[in-house]
């Protein structure tokens, strides 16, 4: 026995609790480490190899866990390697928007291995909504394969539990019990939240903020949102409304999207024909980075943030609609951070609800139980 092995002679402690942590410990130095040997996981996790062993055995036997063949070459008995298996199971994240559902699968370890979306009319009741999204929902999982956690965002404020207490665009969505609802479609389980919180983790992982450690984030368009990742760890709130600033948006300056509905145009041609050099588009691109700036002042000036991101809609402004936000953040902000495009284009709110899902079946070790 090795003071460093905290499975050896613990003698009434809580033995559940050490497989737990023993668990943890090889789950994460298999992720960090690929196709890594016993003898080297004995030397990082300061485990037994007995323990290391049993370890391993339950996590194979789950599928978490495949052994490679000893690598060939040199001297002495090659050593058999043992590697995270990322396509045991699949995560699937869901987007709820007032005119689209969108859907996404990717792997254990966050590779994408599906998509699909389904237009949807604003008015649509909230049975037929679920009803035509849980078929979009099994489509994409069929493509993946078998769906241990499921993570649903939407537009409006969901509570910790996942229920959604305020949605004012997708009729009959107030009061739905989102994570109970996509959770049974699978028969697992699943977490739910705010789409621009979770569209500002999907940059965090896998955009242009993996980086950075505070990050506010800006859904331009259709939806709009904002969202915010501090200490690396998306934020969001007390009852799932941080961020909101929906009764702000109600004085016109503060809403890009209102610019666009007024002017009767899509981002993609308001851009198109300001490059071109047309006077008129020129003067709401103008409006679109002041008004999406003055919506990212009131989180800059509260957070402090490292980076700015502005993804949805808006980001086929480009480089020029990036430097314009930045520059009209100079005139409201003591101190700006860096200002950058999301290029994680639909992907980046399912790709939020797809990490909060794996955050979620993570912390339990990937037991798949709802």
């Amino acid at each position: 026995m090795t003071p460093s092995d905290p499975g050896a002679g613990l003698a009434g402690a809580d033995t559940t609790l050490v497989r737990r942590w023993n668990r943890r410990t090889v789950l994460s130095t298999l992720r960090e480490n690929p196709q890594i040997t016993l003898a080297t996981m004995t030397k990082l996790t300061g485990l037994s190899r007995p323990t290391l062993s049993a370890v391993l055995e339950e996590l194979t036997q789950r599928g978490l866990v495949q052994a490679h063949a000893p690598a060939t070459g040199g001297s002495g008995r090659p050593a058999r390697r043992y590697g995270f298996r990322a396509t045991a199971g699949y995560a699937l994240g869901l987007h709820f928007s007032p005119s689209k559902v969108l859907a996404l699968a990717t792997d254990l370890d966050g590779s994408i291995t599906a998509r699909g979306s389904i237009e949807m009319s604003p008015g649509t009741p909230a049975p037929d909504r679920l009803e035509a999204a849980r078929a979009l929902a099994e489509r994409t999982a069929a493509e993946a394969g078998p769906i241990w956690t499921v993570g649903a965002a939407t537009t409006g404020v969901v509570d910790p539990e996942g229920r959604v207490l305020r949605s004012s665009q997708i009729s009959g969505w107030t009061g739905l019990d989102l994570t109970g609802t996509v959770s049974g479609w699978f028969d697992c389980a699943a977490v739910a939240g705010n789409d621009g919180t979770l569209a500002a983790l999907g940059e965090k992982w896998q955009g242009v903020a993996r980086y950075a450690d505070d990050v506010a984030l800006i859904l331009s368009g259709h939806p709009s949102g904002q969202g915010m990742v501090l200490g690396g760890r998306a934020h969001h709130g007390r009852s799932g409304a941080a961020g909101e600033l929906g009764r702000l948006l109600h004085d016109q300056t503060w809403n890009a999207a209102a610019v666009l509905d007024e002017a009767g145009r899509t981002a993609e041609e308001v851009f198109r024909s300001a490059a071109e050099g047309e006077e008129e588009a020129s003067r709401v691109a103008d409006h679109l980075a002041h008004h999406t700036a003055r919506a990212a002042s009131v989180l800059v000036s509260v957070l402090d943030p490292e980076l700015v991101v502005v993804a949805g809609e808006l980001t086929v402004g480009g480089r020029r609609f990036e430097q314009a936000v930045r520059a009209q953040l100079e005139t409201m902000c003591i101190n700006v951070p860096a200002v950058a495009l999301s290029v994680l284009g639909d992907d980046v709110v399912p790709l939020g609800a797809v990490r909060m899902a794996l955050d979620a079946l993570e912390a339990k070790e990937y037991v798949r139980d709802a």
